[in-house]
């Protein structure tokens, strides 16, 4: 049997709102869904998702995997352009696989990413919820202070508690990634972010 154009367009249109909505309904209770977070060097919205053009090569060139396409959910413009998961990995353009060199960047076709200084990177800050947080119900747990790679980004009280610094959180999400907590007690967000000019 076949079928028109418009149907199948109507075919897919329909399954990805399905997705998006299957989606919207498996998140956590009390959490909301995290916005976009982009990749390092990422240039301001309004020009990236024109410059994108979903070529998925830093997806698939992303050592970690933290770099996914971003689904049906979301504004329509930002569909299959490359945002960053910390529950996939972490961005390790400070310390790890990419604080030598970003391939998100080095091999972006469109200029989408853009070269900038390392030290100047901010994608983004963990917000931090204490209630889930293992530390404050009593737990020995200070995954996240262990493996932030920012030093003073998170320290830890007198009383073994990780205290968080969102100035010097550059949101890579390596704590969202560890953290243990089920529902994690962290959760990424686009807040504070530097975004390379338009060009």
């Amino acid at each position: 049997m076949r079928i028109s154009r418009r149907e199948f367009l109507k075919f897919l249109f329909e399954g990805a709102f399905i997705v998006g909505f299957l989606r919207f309904l498996s998140l956590p209770k009390g959490r909301v869904k995290a916005e976009i977070v982009r990749p390092p060097g990422a240039v301001e919205e309004e020009c990236f998702n024109q410059l994108c053009v979903r070529c998925g090569v830093c997806i698939e060139i992303c050592p970690t995997g933290t770099i996914v396409p971003v689904g049906p959910g979301a504004n329509v413009n930002a569909v299959n352009t490359p945002r960053i998961d910390p529950l996939s990995g972490p961005c390790e353009f400070v310390r790890g696989l990419c604080e030598d060199e970003r391939l998100c960047y080095k091999f972006c076709p469109t200029g989408a990413l853009r070269d900038v200084n390392k030290n100047e990177i901010k994608i983004g800050t963990v917000e931090f919820d204490s209630s889930l947080c293992l530390a404050f119900q009593g737990k020995e747990c200070l995954v996240c202070y262990e493996m932030c790679p920012v030093p003073s980004a998170i320290t830890v009280s007198e009383d073994l508690k990780p205290i968080f610094n969102g100035d010097l959180c550059v949101g890579c999400g390596t704590c969202v990634y560890h953290c243990p907590a089920e529902p994690k007690a962290l959760i990424l967000r686009s807040e504070g972010e530097k975004r390379a000019p338009c060009p």
